[in-house]
């Protein structure tokens, strides 16, 4: 066991503690503020509070973990053995950072609870965020500053005993639009088929019609492949259906489709089926209780995973509504515009509710990058770096990855081989 000695215990650093040691290592924790408990402790043992109490390992304390509420803090980002860190402790730490401290910050996503820049879309800007401005967007920092403080400990305490890296990878596979083709409304199919013709795309005119006379399949329903791919790989994945009304963001067909009903049942008969609110639940909350409530109701169980669409999610007001819906998972955690760990981790980790002061039941699985991010890469050999990087930091720090693809960019379609290929490929070799 290994005990912590602080002068006051509070819900944040009980939070983190919990976290980092059930996360990194095989030891039970215990935290106390009675000083002759924790001289009486001849196992690993450090004090985490303001001053140094004797001679024992000592880490000096940030305020964060002490405070309530939040407040704008001036952050430095410095070094700590070629790692970006902050939150820097005096000469008389055992280590030169307060790495508890940063945790909490990152996880609880402080910065995005205080006023920061947002896009377009009204989303958490990568740009001004601290990982960007640091330039650690594309590190798991939260994870090598576990790995750098055990490091360190265990020259103490031998017996400590670190957690070794394991593979771990899954993928998620959102839907935004079950069908290119079929179960489309007749007026939406005379629109679109208009455009087509108009713009000389002749061979999607003739793929629509061949799809819905039933002559082909239709190019995104790959659903059953795909969970047929990943049982003979033995990776994990799940997938997240679009299932609300149309409007500009979200243009899925109406949830009343026969077809649709149909392939959403068979899809939750293999693999776990979800749900990826849609872009109006962001601000509406009832749109989103109608969309849980008949996703539900079709698959005849409740649901509990979670991701939003084009990752318009809200601090703290949307996971609060996602834990209060009964769901356990979320798999909207990331940076918007490029790959990285938007809470400086690739462990799932509990969100904890700053305005209540408490930990959350639901967990947070960051996602490291998704389709959108990945062809932003403009090309499949680039994009596939930035994922062989991800592999790479699951072997070094362990840090899991999460991937997230669309039905779109896995169609039979010629413009879409070599990102499918590339993509199934990588699962293929996926070994650390």
């Amino acid at each position: 066991m290994i005990l912590v000695y602080t002068h006051q215990i509070t819900a944040r650093l009980r939070y983190v503690f919990t976290h980092f040691f059930e996360t990194y290592t095989e030891n039970e924790l215990e935290i106390t503020d009675v000083l002759e408990t924790f001289i009486a402790h001849s196992g690993p043992k450090f004090s985490y509070t303001t001053q140094e109490l004797s001679n024992e390992y000592f880490v000096h304390a940030n305020p964060l973990l002490f405070e309530q509420g939040v407040r704008p803090y001036d952050i430095q980002v410095k070094r700590w053995e070629d790692t970006p860190v902050f939150f820097s402790c005096d000469d008389s730490s055992a280590i030169p950072y307060d790495i508890f401290a940063a945790t909490f910050y990152m996880l609880s996503r402080y910065e995005e609870h205080v006023p920061h820049l947002k896009d377009g879309m009204d989303r958490f800007s990568t740009h001004g965020s601290l990982a960007a401005m640091g330039k650690f967007t594309d590190k798991p920092v939260v994870d090598i500053w576990a790995k750098l403080f055990l490091t360190h400990f265990l020259d103490a305490y031998p017996e400590v005993v670190i957690k070794p890296p394991t593979r771990q990878i899954q993928t998620i596979l959102e839907v935004p639009e079950a069908f290119a083709y079929r179960s489309k409304s007749f007026l939406r199919t005379i629109v679109e088929s208009g455009l087509d013709f108009f713009n000389l795309r002749f061979v999607p005119l003739f793929e629509r019609f061949a799809s819905r006379l039933s002559f082909r399949p239709d190019p995104y329903d790959i659903y059953l492949d795909w969970i047929e791919q990943h049982r003979k790989l033995n990776v994990p994945t799940k997938v997240m259906f679009m299932f609300a009304r149309p409007s500009a963001n979200d243009r899925n067909i109406s949830v009343f489709k026969k077809r649709f009903r149909e392939r959403i049942k068979d899809v939750a008969d293999h693999v776990p089926t979800s749900l990826l609110a849609s872009y109006q639940s962001t601000n509406q909350n009832h749109l989103l209780q109608i969309e849980v409530a008949r996703l539900s109701e079709l698959i005849h169980r409740p649901l509990k995973d979670i991701r939003q669409h084009l990752i318009r999610i809200r601090f703290p007001s949307n996971y609060n509504q996602f834990a209060n819906l009964g769901f356990t998972n979320d798999y909207s955690l990331q940076f918007v515009d490029r790959p990285g760990y938007r809470a400086g981790t690739g462990f799932p980790f509990r969100f904890y509710n700053l305005s209540k002061e408490q930990r959350s039941n639901l967990v947070l699985h960051p996602v490291v990058a998704n389709e959108a991010v990945l062809r932003a890469q403009l090309t499949p050999r680039r994009g596939r770096r930035v994922l062989e990087q991800c592999k790479e930091n699951n072997k070094q720090y362990g840090s899991p990855v999460t991937l997230v693809v669309t039905n779109t960019m896995l169609d039979q379609r010629t413009k879409n081989t070599a990102w499918k290929r590339m993509f199934l490929e990588f699962l293929e070799s996926y070994d650390i």
